[in-house]
C-alpha cells in the first residue's frame, strides 16, 4: 500500500519561530481534487467483497445497532483475521462508520498489526511516559486524572496534513457503569444538509491545527509531553470530502480541531462552523452509543465518523489502549454521491428540510 504521509511526522522540526501560523496546502492546481495518494485503489477496504462473505460466514451474529452507523459482530477474533477478513472488515468499518466486538482476546501487538495491514500508524504528538511504542496509545483514566481523552466531539487527528483513516480502540479496565462512547455518522450529518446549503459548503475549504495540545508542555509531573510543536500549523481540507473506499461524501468539520473557514472573516467563520457543530452534535438519529466491557473493541472510520468518550464514572478507573491508522490527504470529488444517493444506508430520519424549506408547508407525520 502506497500513501502519502504527514509532513509533520517526516519533519517535526519544521517551525515557525512563533510567526503568523504556516498553513499547509494541499498543492498543484485545486488541491480538493488532487489526493496526494499514488494508489487509492490500493487503500483499505479496496479489495473487499462486496457481500464481504469471508467475514460474514466467520461471524455467529450480527447486530446493525442503527440504520446508518455501528454494527456488532459476535463469535470472530480480531487477532485471527485472515488477509481477505482484513479486507472485508476494513470495508464494513467504512461503510457502517464503528463496527465492535466483545470478549476479543488480541494484544496490542496484534493490534498494531491489524491497523499496519490497512496503513501506517499515527506517532501522537502528544507522548506520555506510560505509552509502550510512539505509534500507540495508553489512555488510563482514575480518579487522579485531571482530565480525560475524547471530550467533545471530533475526529482523530484532522489536523495532520494526512488524517486518520482508522482507529482501533481495546477496553482492558471499564467502571461499574458509564464511560460509554458515541459516534455519529458525518455521511448522514451530510444527507441532512439542503440541497442548496450542500452546493454551498462544497467549494469550501478549512483550516485544522491542534495548537490546544501545546499545553502538555506545562504538565509539572512530566507524565505528558510533547513530540512536535508544529501542531500549531494550519492544514487545509475541504469542508466536504470524498471518502476513497465507500465513495460517499462526508461533512469533514469538528469542533476539536477545525479552526476557520478558509477565505472567512472571523465572524463569518465562527458562525458557519458553530452552525455545522452544532448540526453534528445535535444529529441524534444519526448516532450510535457503545456500552463497554472488559476486552471490547471498537474500529472506527475517523473519515465517516465523530466520537465522544463520556467521562461520567469517577472515582473509577477505564483503562484501554489504541492504535490510529493513517489514511490519505483529503480530497473532493464532484462526481461523489452522499450515502443515501448511493443507497448505502438502510433509511434514515427525513431531512428537515423536506418540511421547511421556502417556508415550509407545516405537515408532520406523527
Amino acid at each position: 500500500m502506497t500513501v502519502a504521509s504527514p509532513v509533520q511526522a517526516i519533519n517535526p522540526t519544521n517551525h515557525n519561530n512563533g510567526s503568523a501560523p504556516k498553513v499547509t496546502q494541499n498543492n498543484k492546481a485545486d488541491a480538493r481534487f488532487k489526493p496526494a495518494c499514488s494508489g487509492l485503489n490500493a487503500l483499505a477496504g479496496k479489495k473487499a467483497d462486496s457481500e464481504k462473505k469471508s467475514l460474514f460466514d466467520a461471524v455467529t451474529k450480527r447486530i446493525d445497532l442503527s440504520p446508518v452507523i455501528g454494527t456488532e459482530l459476535h463469535g470472530i477474533q480480531l487477532s485471527q483475521l485472515t488477509d481477505q477478513q482484513k479486507e472485508d472488515l476494513a470495508r464494513l468499518v467504512s461503510e457502517r462508520g464503528v463496527v465492535f466486538f466483545r470478549d476479543q482476546d488480541i494484544t496490542l501487538g496484534q493490534q498494531q498489526e491489524l491497523g499496519k495491514s490497512w496503513g501506517t500508524l499515527h506517532v501522537h504528538p502528544i507522548g506520555r511516559t506510560t505509552d509502550p511504542k510512539d505509534d500507540a496509545q495508553i489512555f488510563n483514566t482514575t480518579k487522579e486524572s485531571k482530565y480525560h481523552a475524547g471530550e467533545g466531539w471530533h475526529t482523530d487527528i484532522s489536523f495532520e496534513e494526512v488524517p486518520s483513516a482508522y482507529a482501533i480502540l481495546k477496553l482492558l479496565e471499564v467502571p461499574p457503569v458509564g464511560g460509554d462512547t458515541l459516534w455519529v455518522s458525518t455521511y448522514g450529518a451530510y444527507d441532512k444538509l439542503s440541497p442548496a446549503f450542500r452546493d454551498t459548503i462544497e467549494h469550501l475549504t478549512a483550516l485544522h491545527n491542534a495548537e490546544q495540545f501545546l499545553a502538555a508542555k506545562g504538565d509539572p509531573k512530566g507524565e505528558v509531553f510533547l513530540r512536535r510543536e508544529d501542531v500549531k500549523q494550519y492544514n487545509e481540507h475541504p469542508v466536504v470530502r470524498t471518502h476513497p473506499t465507500t465513495g460517499w461524501k462526508v461533512l469533514y468539520v469538528n469542533e476539536g480541531f477545525t479552526k476557520q473557514i478558509k477565505g472567512y472573516t472571523r465572524a463569518e467563520s465562527d458562525a458557519l462552523l458553530n452552525f455545522l457543530t452544532k448540526h453534528i452534535a445535535l444529529s441524534d438519529d444519526l448516532k450510535v452509543r457503545f456500552r463497554w466491557e472488559k476486552n471490547s473493541v471498537a474500529i472506527w472510520d475517523n473519515r465517516a465518523t465523530q466520537h465522544l468518550a463520556l467521562w461520567d464514572y469517577f472515582p473509577h478507573t477505564r483503562h484501554a489502549q489504541r492504535v490510529v491508522v493513517l489514511g490519505e490527504r483529503p480530497y473532493y470529488d464532484p462526481k461523489s454521491k452522499s450515502q443515501l444517493e448511493a443507497g448505502g444506508a438502510a433509511y434514515q430520519a427525513p431531512p428537515l428540510w423536506f418540511r421547511d424549506l421556502d417556508g415550509g408547508n407545516d405537515v408532520y407525520s406523527y
